[in-house]
């Protein structure tokens, strides 16, 4: 999320000041994270191109497809007492496959899918995205042994990587800068839903035809979006650039993408840790059967999810209007660090009550950051760089967020289990909750070095 945007103009007047059309006297402008001696791509009169425009029609098919994406990811949580009863694994164990095995090569293909999006292939890319982690969705079904599991899941890690940094190019080439954060609002407020269909509706269907059959149902459901997406979605134009290696270091060097990078690493090492263990948790604290689990789990967060991700990309969009990009930065930032205590409280309580109530503050209060968060990346860096930049960021947030979350409050769980037993499971979401903390700091450096 490269330079540093000092007025407001840059949010609402957007790549409309990136644009020079091709022969068009006067000279070139320049837009967000791009200098005049940006060291990253030598630049021609046509180096930079105008957005496609607002297509809510796009921007639909890339949340239904995100849902889908959530859905595939997280109907692994609703599973996974079924998994380690008939695997006979432990919570670690559980943990490695459902996040570590995902992240293996979610982390290493991800960056080469951002570059190859980033050269005119981004609507492709999403395509295949998809139809892979589908058929390895379905697939998960016939798995009896650990090594087909971890296969079948590295091959989920690997659809999405193509999606993820694909997906956010196309978004932003279909959308106006001046609802930036509200398009990306729309997509993943959709998306979001997947967290009621993976959890709730996994949970109801790992209860009533097994898990087996919950895999390859949600996971053949994903083929028409892929094909949807390749035969509708045309590849947006991208400019011509004559690279000279400097990319990577250009945005590197950049202090509010590193801000972000660091932001996304820890908060989603806490986000996946509660999310893949919150069906376990309230099946273990609470006495719930996974149906029961899945459902409160899963539409608590998956509702909430969507609620404040809608109201809170608008809201960011008005408030940078009025104070700048910097205004929209700390806006996140105190939706974040206000949504702490409730899930602290969330994972101490003894009330099923309290409970619920708490993880839909949390969840509602630190999705209004969502939109302002996703929508900044392709915001600040040249339109040639947006799926590496974003790419960056998900290697980074999902891939040690995924690889390192859920195994290591799995880890935590098992170590606590001989003092704790069936709570162990609590004090080791406790650990992540309080560990929330972390991530508030880089969005407050975000913001306060988007003001200088």
């Amino acid at each position: 999320m490269h330079d540093v945007l000092q007025d407001r103009g840059v949010w609402a007047g957007g790549l409309r000041s990136m644009v020079l059309v091709a022969g068009e006297p006067g000279p070139a402008r320049r837009g967000p994270g791009m200098s005049e001696h940006d060291p990253g791509a030598h630049r021609t009169p046509a180096t930079v191109l105008a957005p496609q425009g607002w297509s809510p029609a796009v921007i639909l098919l890339l949340g239904v497809a995100g849902m889908l994406d959530f859905i595939d990811r997280f109907v692994f949580s609703a599973a996974n007492d079924a998994i380690k009863h008939d695997l006979h694994l432990s919570d670690a164990t559980v943990g490695l496959l459902g996040g570590t095995a995902f992240a293996l090569l979610y982390g290493v293909m991800i960056v080469p899918f951002a570059l190859i999006s980033d050269r005119g292939f981004a609507a492709r890319m999403a395509s295949f995205g998809i139809a892979m982690w589908s058929v390895a969705t379905a697939l998960m079904g016939c798995a009896h042994m650990i090594a087909t599991m971890a296969a079948t899941r590295i091959c989920v890690g690997l659809g999405q990587a193509a999606f993820s940094p694909s997906s956010s190019a196309l978004n932003a080439a279909y959308s106006i800068p001046e609802k930036r954060s509200t398009s990306f609002a729309v997509s993943y407020g959709i998306s979001y839903l997947g967290y009621v269909i993976g959890l709730a509706g996994g949970g109801y269907l790992v209860e009533h035809i097994g898990w087996r059959a919950t895999f390859a149902a949600v996971g053949l459901a994903g083929i028409p979006v892929a094909i949807a997406m390749h035969l509708f979605i045309p590849e947006p134009p991208m400019p011509h650039v004559v690279r000279n290696g400097e990319s990577w270091r250009a945005l590197l060097a950049n202090r509010p993408l590193r801000a972000l990078l660091f932001y996304g690493m820890t908060s989603q090492v806490v986000s996946y840790g509660i999310t893949l263990w919150g069906v376990s948790f309230y099946m273990r604290s609470f006495g719930l059967s996974s149906g029961a689990a899945g459902a409160w789990f899963g539409i608590g967060i998956g509702i909430a999810s969507v609620v404040g991700t809608f109201i809170g990309g608008p809201i960011a969009d008005r408030v940078a209007v009025r104070f700048g990009f910097s205004g929209a930065m700390r806006f996140a930032f105190w939706a974040y660090l206000v949504a702490q205590p409730f899930q602290i409280l969330q994972v101490m309580t003894h009330s099923l009550g309290l409970s619920l109530v708490m993880l839909v503050l949390t969840t509602v209060i630190s999705a209004l950051c969502t939109g302002p968060i996703y929508g900044a990346i392709p915001t600040v860096v040249p339109v040639h760089r947006r799926a590496a930049a974003t790419g960056l960021y998900a290697l980074l947030a999902n891939a040690i967020g995924i690889g390192l979350g859920p195994p290591l409050f799995g880890w935590i769980s098992d170590l606590l289990t001989p003092h704790f037993g069936a709570d162990a499971l609590r004090m080791s979401l406790l650990v992540a909750a309080v560990l929330g903390f972390w991530p508030a700091i880089h969005l407050f450096q975000l913001q306060r070095r988007l003001r200088q």
